[in-house]
């Protein structure tokens, strides 16, 4: 009987921030359609709970987002049907059909056990083949390969020699055949297969039982002693992440029938190599060491070409070492927010440092002047958060009302140090930044954007923007938020010499206005955005909105958020915030309590080159507080 399951709880209450990292991974990736997985019903099948847990979560994630109202089951081997997510279904009315098979788990220990497994295997999938699934998707790895030449890369169809008496070729034939009968009993149901082959699979709270990357990280998380010798014998690892998004990608977009290879980024390595990555990223807790043995020299190994599934449209996003990295940390379970430590080549913390030193000169200005600014995006969040920066951020930013930042720019470079240039269009030719930037002399911090403008200045930034004015009525809102959309899309896209877009629609809109933008004087277009920023300057409004800021669609919010100033504390420091900022950053980012994933937690801006020069060590000194 078909009947309503009890709702679970959402993943963020029930998985840690690892988990939850992958189990969101395919619904961040971008390359899958909400509603191409809506109201779909997956049946699981598989004796490896930790990779059913995994693929079900991934599914739960787009319940979560978008209430996709995705059905989940699970059989086990012996056809036993447990309910798990949504709507109780039979199993014969799946949408989906997923088999872990044996994918990067030991085969059974005697041929005993492998006849035994692959008899009970061959009776399922025959039952499931009868179903009026649209896919029956297959888990399987790269041994099915056998073994290859040194520095062979295989692709689907291709193969590496083998030995039928060989022992160590067991796992190859074990993975053949449980291929070969999915695929033979598909083609006789007429019903769609695929099979993915995955590297070295590996991931935070993923269970694994031999494979020498788990070994090789839970050594260095626990500072444990350990002598490896060098091989040559390289593999292909493939990390959860691009697994599971992997799953979702090829049922929702890529043909049936086929069988494709999946691996994750730079993530052919050796054994050797990956203890040379663990030394860099952990040089005071790996203390694995390397010796050379002429006869451990090892060939082959298991590299996976992926190009296939690229081709189609995949992208994977994790590279071998972040992988590793989060592994280790993982298994080191220190009570600690998760961050990259080498971000920005190891510099982030003196980043930060010098721009805790442009808050407190902005501090200082703004109190000599009594003009009221505040923290703002993420270092208000900072503040809120973490007392301090986000640990990841690699920018400041403070905000003001439209008086309080005319007086500022009035008093600014001034009062300001005269190694920080007050960066406006009216300081500096060929820069048409809508908000001022400080910027350090003799430094280089540019953006993917900027990098395209070396003749303006590019030095470490600090960003000060304004919040405008705009109507109090719903349909005026609208037009004037359009309108500011537009005038600066129009100075931007002049300005970096690209094409308007609109993700495809509007296409003779976007064709009108590139013609436009093509024979508009800058100064006409700089002119259209500053008169639609102050529009309603001097009119009495309720309303703000984020003019100049990346939150233009967040549309408008109450001007009384920012009419109260309070104190918090800032990385030792106490800096102002809107009384009302808990009503602020809910407008801003929603549940802002939440923090970006685990994998995500590099830096928030694409800064293509650094260069601290003599601010590398920068400190913020206790006489300054």
């Amino acid at each position: 009987m078909i009947m309503e399951m009890k709702k679970k709880k959402p993943l963020r209450e029930r998985l840690n921030e690892f988990q939850l990292d992958w189990a969101q991974a395919a619904v961040r990736s971008g390359l899958i359609k909400a509603e191409k997985v809506r109201k779909k019903k997956i049946l699981l099948i598989g004796d490896t709970d930790s990779l059913i847990d995994a693929i079900a979560w991934s599914f739960e994630a787009w319940n979560d987002k978008c209430n996709a109202e995705i059905s989940i089951a699970f059989m086990t081997m012996d056809g036993e049907i447990r309910q798990y997510a949504g709507i109780n279904f039979l199993p014969e009315k799946a949408d989906y059909v997923i088999l872990t098979g044996y994918c990067c788990r030991e085969i059974p220990g005697s041929a005993g056990e492998e006849l035994e497994y692959l008899e009970r295997y061959f009776e399922l999938v025959r039952t499931v083949t009868t179903y009026a699934c649209e896919k029956v998707l297959l888990l399987s790895d790269g041994r099915v390969y056998g073994q290859l030449g040194h520095g062979f890369i295989a692709s689907e169809y291709e193969a590496g020699r083998t030995d039928p008496c060989g022992r160590e070729y067991e796992a190859q034939y074990f993975e053949q055949a449980l291929e070969s009968m999915l695929i033979s009993c598909a083609r006789e149901a007429h019903v769609k297969y695929q099979i993915l082959r995955t590297g070295l699979l590996f991931g935070a709270y993923i269970e694994s039982t031999n494979q020498i990357i788990y070994h090789l990280a839970r050594t260095v998380a626990e500072k444990q002693e350990d002598m490896r010798f060098f091989t040559t014998k390289r593999d292909s690892y493939t990390s959860i992440h691009d697994m599971l998004s992997a799953v979702h990608f090829l049922l929702t977009s890529c043909p049936g029938d086929k069988i494709f290879n999946v691996k994750s980024l730079q993530s052919d390595v050796s054994e050797s190599e990956m203890v040379t990555l663990l030394h860099q990223n952990f040089p005071d807790h790996c203390k694995i060491s390397l010796q050379w043995d002429k006869e451990k020299v090892s060939e082959g190994g298991i590299m996976l070409n992926s190009q296939l599934l690229e081709r189609y449209g995949f992208v994977p996003r994790i590279t071998l070492e972040d992988g590793l990295i989060i592994l280790v940390k993982s298994l080191q379970k220190k009570n600690e927010i998760f961050i990259f430590d080498d971000t920005y080549l190891g510099k982030l913390t003196s980043v930060q440092q010098i721009l805790l030193g442009y808050l407190l000169e902005i501090d200082r200005i703004c109190k000599k002047y009594g003009i009221k600014y505040f923290l703002a995006g993420g270092t208000l969040l900072g503040a809120i958060r973490h007392h301090g920066f986000i640990p990841w951020d690699d920018d400041a930013d403070v905000m003001m009302l439209r008086e309080d930042y005319n007086h500022f720019l009035m008093v600014a470079q001034d009062e300001l140090p005269d190694n920080i240039f007050l960066q406006l269009p009216s300081t500096e030719e060929g820069n048409h930044n809508v908000f001022a930037k400080l910027r350090i002399d003799n430094t280089m911090f540019s953006t993917l954007f900027t990098s395209k403008f070396l003749d303006m200045h590019n030095g470490i930034f600090f960003d000060i923007l304004a919040h405008d004015k705009t109507a109090n009525h719903k349909w005026s809102q609208r037009l004037h938020l359009n309108a500011t959309i537009l005038s600066r899309t129009l100075v931007f896209r002049k300005w970096g010499n690209t094409e308007i877009i609109s993700g495809g629609r509007h296409p003779l809109f976007c064709a009108f206005l590139n013609r436009v933008k093509r024979i508009l004087p800058m100064s006409c277009a700089e002119w259209f955005q500053k008169k639609m920023l102050r529009l309603f300057e001097h009119k009495k409004t309720d309303y703000l909105y984020d003019g100049m800021g990346r939150n233009l669609k967040r549309g408008s919010f109450p001007k009384a958020w920012l009419d109260d100033v309070i104190y918090v504390d800032f990385e030792g420091f106490q800096f102002p915030v809107p009384k009302e900022y808990d009503k602020y950053l809910t407008w801003l980012y929603g549940d802002y309590m939440q923090m970006i994933p685990v994998s995500e937690r590099r830096t928030s801006h694409s800064i293509m080159m650094t260069d601290l020069g003599e601010y590398s060590d920068y400190r913020c000194r206790d006489a300054v507080r």
